[in-house]
């Protein structure tokens, strides 16, 4: 996760997102830290790793008392379901508001948030949610139950 979150992260920074946090009207700053003010982002430089070491952490031990499920699914099935639990889950439905999720829809002021702002964080977390989903699919490896079904198959057929 936290691979895919700076791979991610940092080309969506470059190409879509950075307007939110510098330029003409920075509306992230207003509530996150950033890069034009150097005591604020050295504390990011400093707590960032850690940070997503420890949310990766979490990620994994929640989706450990899936794996059995998700070994038993087909390649393809497997990315799309954990695509969809990480993107609804860590994203899209996130408690938290954040001017890319439906509780900052409701809960942010205006000002902070916009139709615009919401579209545009859309690629980075859908990346971010497609690219852990495959890494995390091709880790777990081939399925388990579709060997078993094939073998059972194949001794049949003999």
């Amino acid at each position: 996760y936290s691979l895919a979150y700076l791979i991610v992260g940092g080309i969506a920074y470059q190409l879509i997102t950075k307007q939110f946090y510098v330029g003409e009207n920075p509306i992230f700053t207003i509530f996150m830290r950033n890069e034009a003010n150097a005591s604020e982002w050295a504390h990011v430089n400093l707590s960032l790793v850690p940070g997503l070491l420890l949310r990766g952490l979490l990620i994994s031990l929640t989706l450990s008392f899936f794996v059995v499920a998700l070994k038993d699914m087909s390649f393809g099935k497997r990315i799309g379901v954990i695509f969809i639990v990480i993107f609804l889950l860590t994203h899209l439905a996130a408690a938290a508001p954040s001017p890319s999720n439906i509780e900052g829809l409701v809960y942010m002021k205006p000002e902070l948030i916009s139709v615009k702002s919401f579209l545009l964080t859309q690629p980075e977390m859908t990346a971010q949610s497609l690219l852990f989903a495959f890494g995390l699919s091709w880790l777990l490896g081939r399925p388990q139950n579709r060997n078993k079904t094939q073998a059972g198959s194949s001794q049949r057929l003999n």
